[in-house]
């Protein structure tokens, strides 16, 4: 845990009392000693980057803030951001990637003990994690090697065979449960892919070094699932989706975006709702469609109507 992160939580926690903070006056504290007004501004600009609401300076007291209702930070841990945390640290257990946080041994241990008084209180069901012990050292080496813009060669186990591959790593990526590293590959059949971490027997280092392509990169944060299709200049080939929603079932689709592109376009006057996805390939929005069907349509692309209209009649059949 970083000194500024033990500070930024301090001052939470005394806005979040209902207690007056002042930079003079902090200047004098332990936790800020030897640090100017401008580092206390820069810790009291964090909370107010993720809480742009939360407190303000008090009128006539120069240099003073307080919250602005002492519940400004309630919403801190909605089930949402707890079930997130929650689960963080699970994983981090599961994986043995405990190991590579930057926690002490103290702060540790009190994580620790506070998810084992959560779970007497919360159950969070999730999707199987794929969990692989002892991979801390895999993990390193594939971090070491995306810090410092280097080849790797990789044995891969796809379907009882091994395979190798040589990759250029950008980035770790979970999705879906499981970890997976994302690459650039110099191969005819594709020039990207995503190795599901797990199931790389072998890594070795490889003293070339490349530099990264920007488009890979804004592929991987624009990426959904792990079924996301690279291709050279991908968003011009990006596929929009449209599904109407039955009204029994559109509360489940403003509550939440099953994909980070989701987009209402439209509500019906029966209730019913208009929604659109952009995705690489039709593939990544089936599971989502199968999921809720029958009170999901598909209106378009004409093409994935057929393929689950299709697939339905030999179901039935």
């Amino acid at each position: 845990m970083t000194n500024q992160t033990v500070r930024v939580l301090e001052l939470l926690k005394r806005f979040n009392n209902g207690q007056k903070v002042c930079i003079e006056a902090l200047k004098y504290e332990i936790l800020w000693e030897e640090k100017s007004e401008k580092t206390i501004r820069r810790d009291l600009d964090v909370i107010k980057e993720i809480f742009p609401e939360s407190f303000e300076l008090i009128r006539g007291e120069k240099g003073c803030y307080k919250a602005i209702t002492k519940k400004a930070f309630d919403q801190f841990l909605d089930e949402r951001n707890l079930s997130l945390l929650i689960q963080t640290f699970s994983i981090a257990q599961r994986s043995d990637l405990f190991q590579s946080l930057d926690i002490d041994t103290v702060t540790k241990s009190i994580i620790e003990y506070k998810l084992k008084e959560t779970k007497k209180l919360y159950v969070f069901k999730t999707k199987p994690f794929e969990s692989k012990k002892n991979n801390y050292s895999m993990m390193k080496k594939i971090e070491k090697a995306i810090y410092h813009q280097k080849y790797i060669n990789i044995k891969y186990l796809i379907k009882d065979k091994i395979k190798e591959y040589e990759v250029k790593p950008y980035k770790i990526v979970f999705m879906h449960e499981n970890f997976y590293l994302a690459c650039e590959v110099e191969s005819n059949n594709f020039s990207f892919s995503l190795y599901r971490i797990s199931k790389i027997k072998e890594l070795r280092d490889s003293p070339k070094t490349f530099h990264k392509n920007l488009e890979v990169i804004d592929f991987i944060n624009h990426m959904q699932t792990p079924f996301a299709q690279y291709r050279k200049g991908f968003r011009k080939y990006l596929i929009q989706v449209v599904l109407e929603i039955d009204v029994s079932k559109v509360l489940y689709f403003k509550s939440k975006n099953f994909l980070s592109s989701q987009r209402i376009l439209e509500e019906k006057e029966n209730g019913n709702m208009l929604i659109s996805y952009e995705v690489t390939q039709e593939i990544e929005i089936e599971e989502l469609i199968k999921k809720w069907l029958p009170y999901v349509w598909v209106i378009e692309p004409l093409s994935l109507k057929e393929k689950i209209e299709n697939e339905l009649k030999k179901y039935l059949a």
